[in-house]
């Protein structure tokens, strides 16, 4: 007999693994069609793309994050308390159903705030872009697009709570395949049969409004694929065996005569996450916000390169095992039995050791290797300009990113209501620290991006810092006092050896490889990284097997 916690843990396993080969196909094509369009648009056209790209996401986050979080909570009984069995509510009608109403509650917030925020930034962008060629057309289509990711969000929220990933990645999958075909085919098709040459100013012109529209185009493919991908996943496995409705339903309390449409406990939740989110947005994405205050349009689309390029293994490695694990402890730590604080603690460990373990990959080979490998990707027209350079810095960037992602992940999945607003007052702390740390490094020090992307630094150093004394605290509180078994610093003895062996690699590597030149450097560094990461594998050989046999045991135990 498998119990809940090995079910949830297997499930999550095998979901993060979906997620990783959904984020490896989308990445993939995204990153082909993109290095084919880097070489026809300028840096100016890349920075506009990036500002409608985070007036959009800025809308889907204010709108949807908060309820992903809380809807995760939701349990089995009909006002939101716990029973204390060890149980698994996804086959309950009632569960279905609250998570299906609370997916409404993006639509209301976020219908409004597009209307707003699209209806400010229009009237205060540059009039170069709004007498472009089908600029209105393209705000229009940002907005469509918002609003059909909006109404699929009901059914990506039983899923999720389902932990449906494979039905996720694959829609997923097939929805940003197909925005980068509309995106490439548009803007090649320009080029190619209209533009001809382009040599004239009205060409260049009227090509960089098509550009922008073709971007507009993809975004509003994609989120109506999402829509009617999700409509008919529902149609196929759940409408027949009628689970849920995809309507919002009253739901009726087994102990009286009574209904409610939300969980109490769940709408309060979410409104303290709300609130913690707004102050973590600013944090996360303040780099887009300063940016756009204190740099040029091709400053601005040098650091969309960037953050496409740079941290595409941030986005295809760690952004999956981060939700993830999410969603792994939210469902887990529902019953906080010794069995399941032992197992999450396994899992937290063994995760953070792996992100150790990268970070040393990506800290010592990253910053020799990433001019060289981008000077391939891009065209002549960004020769110019110092992105080869700043991505050197921007690797070391990413280890912050990655292991802030991965502790915040854990706070937002245990944390009490209490806990996320001592957070977000940390949050808004942090927010002033990071604009003054901006301003002192990009307009005293005149250091542009690396003075943006030293300030990240700092700022998500800061919040590591504190999620770490957070978790650590969770554990040793809930342990009784016992350090032996809620300390996190356990099991880190392998960390030693691999320290010294990466020490001595590292010195090799920059010392007498330097920064790579030619193909022969780069081979160098490609044998270096393979001894070592066949270093830590066999340091850590005794945890592999112990992780494969597990596994083996659940799916004997299942079958």
């Amino acid at each position: 007999m498998v119990s809940t916690s090995e079910k949830i843990l297997e499930k999550s396993t095998k979901g993060a693994t979906f997620l990783m080969l959904g984020q490896l196909f989308t990445k993939v094509v995204t990153f082909i069609l993109n290095t084919l369009l880097v070489r026809f648009l300028s840096p100016r056209i890349f920075g506009i793309t990036s500002f409608l790209e985070f007036l959009s996401s800025t809308v889907l986050f204010f709108s949807r994050e908060a309820i992903r979080i809380a809807t995760l909570r939701i349990n089995g009984s009909n006002e939101g308390g716990h029973d204390g069995e060890d149980k698994d509510y996804v086959d309950d009608p009632n569960v279905l159903q609250a998570a299906v109403n609370l997916g409404y509650i993006p639509i209301c917030i976020g219908f409004p705030l597009a209307l707003v925020l699209m209806a400010w930034q229009y009237s205060n962008i540059n009039e170069y872009f709004i007498e472009l060629p089908f600029f209105s057309w393209s705000i229009f289509f940002i907005f469509v697009g918002i609003l059909a990711e909006l109404f699929s969000e009901p059914l990506y929220i039983v899923n999720q709570f389902m932990l449906n990933y494979k039905t996720r990645s694959e829609i997923e999958g097939l929805s940003v395949a197909a925005s980068c075909i509309v995106n490439f085919c548009i803007i090649y098709w320009y080029e190619n049969w209209i533009n001809g040459t382009g040599e004239t100013i009205h060409d260049n012109y009227k090509q960089e409004g098509i550009a922008i529209l073709a971007f507009s185009l993809g975004k509003v493919t994609r989120a109506i694929t999402v829509l009617c991908l999700y409509y008919v996943d529902y149609l196929r496995h759940h409408a027949l065996k009628k689970q849920f409705s995809i309507s919002l339903t009253k739901i009726k309390v087994s102990e009286g005569t009574g209904s409610y449409l939300f969980q109490s406990e769940i709408v309060q939740h979410f409104k303290k996450v709300y609130f913690q989110l707004c102050f973590k947005h600013l944090l996360t994405e303040g780099d887009k916000l300063i940016i756009n205050s204190l740099c040029t349009i091709e400053e601005q689309g040098i650091y969309s390169l960037l953050s496409n390029y740079g941290s595409i293994i941030t986005r295809l490695l760690f952004a999956p095992i981060e939700e993830s694990l999410r969603l792994f402890l939210t469902r887990l730590l529902s019953n906080k039995s010794t069995s399941n604080l032992l197992l999450s603690m396994d899992v937290l460990i063994n995760l953070v050791k792996f992100y150790v373990y990268l970070t040393i990959i990506i800290v010592i080979f990253g910053p020799t290797s990433s001019s060289f490998l981008l000077q391939f990707l891009i065209g002549s027209k960004w020769s110019s300009t110092s992105v080869l350079e700043t991505i050197s810095v921007y690797c070391f960037y990413l280890p912050f990113l990655s292991m802030n992602g991965i502790l915040e992940a854990f706070f937002s999945s245990v944390a009490s209501g209490d806990q996320i607003l001592r957070h977000s007052y940390l949050m808004m702390l942090l927010s002033g620290v990071f604009l003054l740390n901006c301003w002192m490094f990009i307009d005293y020090f005149n250091l542009s991006l690396d003075g943006l992307i030293l300030s990240n630094m700092i700022n998500m150093a800061l919040r590591i810092v504190y999620c770490a004394i957070f978790i650590n605290g969770f554990y040793n509180k809930l342990f009784s006092g016992s350090k032996s078994r809620g300390s996190l610093a356990l099991n880190f003895g392998n960390l030693k050896a691999i320290g010294f062996i990466s020490l001595v690699v590292g010195l090799f590597a920059w010392c007498k490889v330097g920064y790579v030149q030619n193909f022969e450097q780069l081979f160098i560094n490609i044998l270096l990284a393979v001894l070592l990461v066949a270093a830590m594998i066999y340091k850590e050989r005794a945890l592999l097997m112990s992780f494969i046999n597990k596994n083996r045991d659940i799916s004997l135990k299942e079958n």
